[in-house]
């Protein structure tokens, strides 16, 4: 992992929600911090969870360092501060209004305009798109040597992704300056999609639907460029695509897919990090005359079928871990994160994930 922590720009981690995608990006965050590398942790995730991984009480839409106070008190030492923020929709829409309308009139029109401040936090997509500015306009800043994006919980890995190409279309010039106009049968299509918007925006009259494309429709060629400058961004060299999965059985299936669909998007898979697994349980350890000593004998049967288990799910851990390595390109980095002790403080949680991460061996090398 460290290769991919020193030559990589912007990190984005994927995988389905659970499987403690956040807990990684913070640990990767840490990792790049302590090889001096000026970090950024921008989650998408509206659970708020980066903030408590970092001990904090919450997160601001702007990058702010974790207090050197409560590092200290984890006994993590970092050269270079480590920053995280956290996506707010409705603000970011704002300055987004803000920065790229053509005039401070435009953008007042915008801004006060009813359907906007109902659709903009709640139109399909919406996330999507304010998340990949988001994330660009940290990358572009300079402020970082490292952008690392904790994104949404998804059924679908792909989804952040692909959201440039989804969301194209809803912002093409064509369109918005079609609904623009009231009359005819521009009319008619813009009181379709007053209709189809009524349950988001609510009740409204068409001289509103009018006025916010109106005002959309000067900011159409700013959004349209951002959408690409995202997608480039997604596949520039400096972009590293790191999967985040459970140790289940389904490992093999799932991280093949993905691989080969951020291949065929010319996003390829930079590493996978396989977290939560078992701590290792040595199966030759000798322990019945332990089990011996104890005189009640339902603790000495449970404990033994305890340790039975544990025996075999590391055994089981471990083979799908040497199936992955022999279907994964052996360059692709793939590390196992034992799972911590649950009432480990949170920085102190990071801090020992973030050590596994640099020093684990790769599955793939340990099996080549």
């Amino acid at each position: 992992m460290i290769g991919v922590l020193e030559r990589s720009r912007l990190i984005v981690t994927v995988g389905t929600g659970g499987v403690g995608k956040t807990t990684i990006a913070a640990a990767l965050g840490i990792a790049a911090a302590r090889r001096g590398r000026r970090a950024l942790v921008l989650t998408i995730d509206p659970a708020r969870a980066l903030a408590g991984a970092l001990g904090l009480t919450g997160l601001a839409a702007e990058g702010e360092p974790v207090p050197a106070a409560a590092l200290t008190a984890a006994g993590l030492h970092l050269p270079v501060p480590l920053d995280a923020a956290m996506l707010d929709q409705r603000a970011a829409w704002d300055a987004f209004v803000r920065r790229h309308a053509p005039t401070p009139a435009h953008a007042a029109a915008l801004l006060g305009n009813r359907i906007y401040q109902a659709l903009s936090t709640s139109f399909a997509g919406s996330t999507e798109y304010m998340a990949l500015e988001e994330m660009s306009r940290h990358v572009d800043s300079g402020r970082y040597d490292l952008v690392i994006v904790d994104t949404p919980p998804a059924a679908h890995a792909l989804d952040f992704v692909s959201a440039p190409d989804r969301i194209a279309p809803l912002v093409e010039r064509g369109v918005v300056a079609a609904l623009a106009r009231p009359a005819g049968a521009a009319g008619a299509l813009a009181r379709f999609v007053a209709r189809r918007i009524e349950g988001a925006a609510g009740g409204r009259t068409l001289g509103e639907l009018a006025t916010f494309f109106a005002a959309l429709k000067a900011l159409v060629d700013a959004a349209a460029a951002r959408a690409r400058h995202a997608r480039a961004m997604l596949r520039a060299p400096g972009t590293a695509f790191v999967l985040v999965a459970a140790p289940r059985a389904s490992l093999l299936a799932e991280t093949g897919a993905l691989a080969a669909q951020l291949a065929a998007a010319a996003a390829p898979l930079a590493a996978v990090i396989v977290n939560r697994a078992q701590p290792p349980v040595d199966a030759a350890l000798a322990v019945a005359p332990t089990l011996a000593t104890i005189a009640d004998a339902a603790a000495r049967t449970w404990l033994a079928e305890r340790w039975d288990d544990a025996v075999a799910a590391t055994a089981a851990e471990r083979a799908a871990l040497a199936r992955l390595a022999e279907v994964v390109p052996a360059s692709l980095p793939v590390v196992a994160v034992t799972e911590l002790p649950r009432d480990l403080q949170p920085l102190r949680a990071l801090g020992a994930i973030s050590d596994q991460l640099a020093t684990t061996p790769s599955v793939t090398a340990i099996h080549a």
